[in-house]
Order: structure tokens, then C-alpha cells, then sequence
């Protein structure tokens, strides 16, 4: 039987896709076992895996595949309480025609890691003014 030649740039899409997806059972079975550093390590890569997926599908004419990668990826940086990342990847799916289900899922996603990312503004704020503040006494 005859094989078929597959592009390079599709070999290597494979190869990050499966990557991205060994990541994530990885780190999920890591969290099961209360492996917790191990797990935020493996997700951080699968983040990263996921969102070069996104881009090389983009760049292939996959664009709602690749808004699903971009999602996926975000999803990550929300667990790894990276909210101002998964807000920059939500911005850019929603940027996409979506069906209204998966937009209207998209857009919670993206108000709650937006409120996560404003509680961490405050947070940040508040503590660089005690910092700034001198001491009295």
C-alpha cells in the first residue's frame, strides 16, 4: 500500500497537537495524585504547545480550530491563575466567527478570568503603595 506524503509543516502540526494533548492528561493525572508543582509545569508547557498550535493552524486557513486551541490554552493559564495571559488568547478567539453556545461560553470564561486579573491589579496596587509608604515611628 502506498503511503501518502505528508507535508512537513503537517507532520510538525501533528506532532505539537499530540504533544499539547499527552500534556494535559499529564498534568491532570499529576493533580489526581496531588503532584500539584509537577502538574502547573506540565500545564504551563501544554499551554504553550497548544497556543503554537493555534498560531501554525491559523497560518494553515484553520481558523476555528485554532480558536479552539486558543481556548484550550487559556483554560491553562485560568488553572494556573495566569488571568492576564488566558484574557489576551479569550480576546483573540472571540475575535473569530463563533457558533453562539461556544461564543457565549467563550465570553463567561473570559468575564471571569477578567475579574480574576482585576482582583490581582488591586492586590498588585495595594501592595506597591505599603511598599512606597515609609514608615512612621
Amino acid at each position: 500500500m502506498p503511503h501518502q506524503k505528508v507535508k512537513p509543516s503537517e507532520s510538525a502540526l501533528d506532532e505539537v497537537l499530540g504533544e499539547a494533548s499527552w500534556l494535559l492528561s499529564h498534568a491532570e493525572a499529576l493533580a489526581d495524585y496531588g503532584r500539584e508543582e509537577e502538574a502547573a509545569a506540565e500545564l504551563a508547557r501544554a499551554a504553550s504547545c497548544e497556543e503554537e498550535a493555534a498560531c501554525w493552524l491559523d497560518a494553515a486557513g484553520r481558523e476555528l480550530e485554532a480558536v479552539t486551541h486558543r481556548v484550550s490554552a487559556a483554560s491553562c493559564y485560568e488553572r494556573l491563575k495566569q488571568y492576564t495571559r488566558a484574557v489576551t488568547l479569550l480576546r483573540a478567539a472571540l475575535a473569530a466567527p463563533l457558533s453562539s453556545d461556544y461564543r457565549s461560553r467563550v465570553e463567561q470564561q473570559l468575564a471571569r478570568c477578567l475579574r480574576q486579573a482585576q482582583k490581582e491589579m488591586r492586590r498588585a496596587s495595594s501592595q506597591a503603595t505599603r511598599k512606597r509608604t515609609p514608615k512612621i515611628g
